[in-house]
């Protein structure tokens, strides 16, 4: 359900110490995301946090052959003004960051996020990781072991991953994990 900007998650379970929020959010319009109580109403924002995360960002989709299939229909001639239009890129680029920020704030200490898009820019993918780690000093990169024989390519940034026609016969895909460590520290 959404209230203004808002995307209000009403499922959650519970694995072991892990609380599971169960939500589908579309990017382009949640870049919040809040929990109901029991009587459906809404619960103070600070304090519940996840133990996993996924940013699945909205993103231009020019990695996405199934989106590059669409210009046979919508005409190639509209390609430009669909994915490399500077002011888009920009807005992406931001709506992005609120995201990836978002689900760090939402994530406990110790905690994992995922964030991903299927795009090949790097302002889309590696520059709003690098945001993210500038301005939190508790964000770290983390490896994906479960990755380690994926058919894909490391990204420009230690522990990043992209996936893309080429190397994996597959569509793009950049995906980064972000843990949340206690107290900040060293980098």
């Amino acid at each position: 359900m959404y209230i203004g900007s808002r995307l209000i998650a009403p499922s959650f379970r519970r694995e072991g110490s892990a609380t599971i929020a169960a939500a589908t959010i579309a990017p382009s319009v949640a870049t919040s995301v809040d929990r109901l109580d029991e009587a459906g109403g809404l619960s103070a924002t600070g304090g519940y946090l996840y133990d996993k995360v996924l940013v699945d960002a909205e993103c231009t989709h020019d990695g996405s052959i199934k989106h590059l299939a669409k210009f046979e229909s919508w005409g190639w001639e509209s390609f430009e003004r669909r994915f490399l239009q500077p002011e888009r890129i920009a807005t992406l680029q931001a709506l992005q960051l609120r995201l990836l920020r978002n689900g760090f704030r939402l994530l406990r200490p110790g905690g994992a996020l995922v964030y991903s898009t299927c795009s090949f820019a790097r302002a889309q993918n590696e520059l709003v990781v690098e945001a993210l780690l500038r301005d939190e000093s508790s964000a770290r990169l983390l490896p994906m072991s479960a990755l380690e024989q994926a058919p894909c390519r490391t990204g420009s940034l230690p522990h990043t991953l992209r996936f893309d026609p080429c190397t994996s016969q597959t569509s793009a895909l950049f995906v980064a994990r972000i843990g949340k460590v206690t107290g900040g520290g060293d980098r």
